[in-house]
């Protein structure tokens, strides 16, 4: 039983020294100060398992067998040593231990210790064999069955170093993960060109590898791509202004009955001209970045020009900070900005006023111009800055849009080292929000 046998062995010898003193009526009072003093309860069984005193206590069946004491008077110890030879001749013998049990009992859930005990009470106060019984609702018994102080100490030991040997472990694994993490989302936007820390020799180190061989091909297959379209429309240009060209000499030459259809073709050879030119400013403007050097600009007067250039005839309404300058790519922020103000203009202008708003908030310039008109389609939101889409709900072929502009804007914006995003207003309108860098 440990150390919870070595007490109840104690509070045995304890009470015996006490209780051989006193006249068994004095017994309950010595019961009720241990009682108070070690917080359980105590009681005395006879050696038939009934009770003699102490707290009253109902007795499990699964208890009842431990208390009823089988010792005969000759195995119980003398209460005066007894030198020589017994009356059988034997020589003298020491006193048995005295037997001690702890169980558990279910119904209620008990824990109940106790020991057997010889005293003088009763009629004649002549020794009897008596059971002293501790009785506890925890299993510690507050300490008296079970300290549970040490072995919390040792358990808080032993989390305390495993947390020093394995917190630098899963600091490393949680940083490697996470660093992956952040790389594949900006792969995801396009930023091809990170890379995941590989040095690790586990399977972490392996993923990261594969991370940075797949961002690698992909920009390699991205600037393939860019290169090809870059070529074609360049390859492009020439032939559309020679068709141009010849076009407008059979325009001169041509009979009234052809003029029609002479207008039809220059329509649409100047849609293919647009077309290939917002093609190739769309190939360029990841390239601003190793191309452009970011300068000074005073904003309302850069802004005032680009309106002037892009939406002449629209009603536009400037909020921006008195004497704002701003340092960044020029030509990247002049075309997104044209192309924002190029659209709005195109399909809203006749809704209401166009809002060109700039706030600094957070380290940042916010650039936001909003309209007034049909909007889009909720679901194109998050498409809207995709190559050559189109919200057909709100814009088509036949309006002058290529699908580019926005793509555009995107690409310019992020070569300035921002991002853009766009909403939709209420009761009606588009918001398109450019954020740049705040330097």
């Amino acid at each position: 039983a440990g150390a919870g046998g070595d007490r109840i062995e104690q509070l045995g010898e304890t009470l015996t020294n006490e209780l051989r003193s006193l006249p068994d009526t004095e017994w309950v009072a010595v019961l009720d100060r241990h009682e108070t003093q070690l917080g359980l309860t105590l009681a005395l069984f006879g050696s038939d398992g009934t009770q003699k005193l102490g707290t009253p206590l109902d007795v499990p069946p699964e208890a009842l067998p431990k208390l009823i004491d089988k010792r005969n008077a000759d195995d119980m110890p003398s209460s005066k040593p007894n030198p020589g030879r017994n009356r059988d001749n034997r020589p003298p013998r020491d006193a048995p231990p005295k037997p001690r049990f702890m169980l558990r009992t279910a119904n209620p859930t008990n824990y109940w210790a106790g020991i057997h005990l010889t005293l003088a009470y009763g009629e004649g106060a002549a020794r009897r064999p008596l059971t002293l019984v501790v009785v506890s609702d925890s299993v510690t018994g507050r300490g008296f069955f079970f300290d549970a102080w040490p072995w919390a100490g040792l358990v808080a030991g032993g989390l305390v170093i495993s947390a020093l040997i394995w917190l630098p472990v899963v600091g490393g694994i949680t940083r490697a993960i996470r660093r992956t993490n952040e790389a594949s989302k900006r792969i995801a936007a396009g930023g091809f060109d990170v890379r995941v820390p590989d040095q690790r020799n586990d399977e972490l180190g392996e993923l990261a590898t594969s991370v940075n061989t797949m961002a690698a091909q992909l920009g390699d297959y991205v600037a393939q791509q860019r290169r090809i379209t870059a070529d074609v429309a360049h390859e492009l240009c020439s032939p559309i202004a020679r068709m141009q060209m010849a076009l407008g000499v059979v325009e001169q030459r041509g009979t009234p009955d052809q003029a029609a259809y002479l207008k039809k073709l220059d329509s649409e050879l100047q849609h293919m001209a647009k077309l290939v030119e917002e093609v190739l400013a769309f190939s360029k403007a990841d390239t601003l970045p190793e191309r452009e050097v970011a300068t000074d600009i005073e904003f309302t007067p850069f802004a005032k020009g680009i309106i002037a250039r892009e939406a002449p005839d629209a009603d536009i309404v400037m909020d921006v900070p008195e004497g704002l300058q701003m340092h960044t790519l020029k030509e990247a922020l002049d075309r997104a900005i044209g192309n924002v103000l190029r659209n709005a203009a195109r399909y809203a202008s006749s809704a209401g006023p166009i809002h060109l708003q700039v706030s600094l908030h957070d380290k940042e310039t916010i650039i936001s111009i909003t309209d007034q008109g049909p909007g889009v389609p909720p679901d194109a939101l998050p498409r809207l800055f995709e190559p050559f889409f189109r919200p057909e709900a709100a814009r088509a072929r036949h309006t002058g849009g290529s699908g580019l502009g926005l793509a555009i804007v995107k690409r310019c914006i992020a070569a300035c080292g921002g991002t853009v995003s766009a909403r939709l207003l209420q009761p009606q309108g588009l918001e398109i929000e450019m954020r740049l860098p705040l330097t």
